[in-house]
């Protein structure tokens, strides 16, 4: 049973497998997550977040899923991108103790606009 269960999860991702190991946790193990991990050799924080994913009902999303997609503003407009950056560094003042090498501009979005 225990070599079935790894086969169906092996064939599972993101959050559908998670989603089972949680089930079986609760099934086999008490909702214990150490106890899952011991018996199906599922890591215990998969199965951990698993759980709190079906108590409240929210299901996290992967780096994969989040980071995949659209490109970032500044990919889409390089020349828009570097002129702002252009506009903001001619306003950029060091700071006056030289204790931080970071430069500070008082610029808003509406006057580099």
């Amino acid at each position: 049973m225990v070599d079935d269960l790894r086969l169906a999860v092996s064939k599972m991702t993101g959050a559908e497998r998670r989603s089972f190991q949680a089930e079986m946790c609760l099934k086999y193990c008490g909702g214990s997550a150490r106890q899952t991990e011991i018996l199906f050799g599922w890591g215990r924080k998969n199965v951990q977040l698993g759980l709190h994913e079906k108590r409240t009902g929210i299901v996290c999303l992967g780096l994969q899923s989040v980071n995949s997609g659209c490109k970032k503003w500044e990919e889409r407009y390089p020349i828009v991108a570097q002129s702002l950056k252009e506009i903001a560094e001619a306003h950029a003042q060091q700071n006056p103790t030289f204790n931080n090498p970071i430069a500070y501009t008082r610029l808003t979005a509406a006057e580099a606009h």
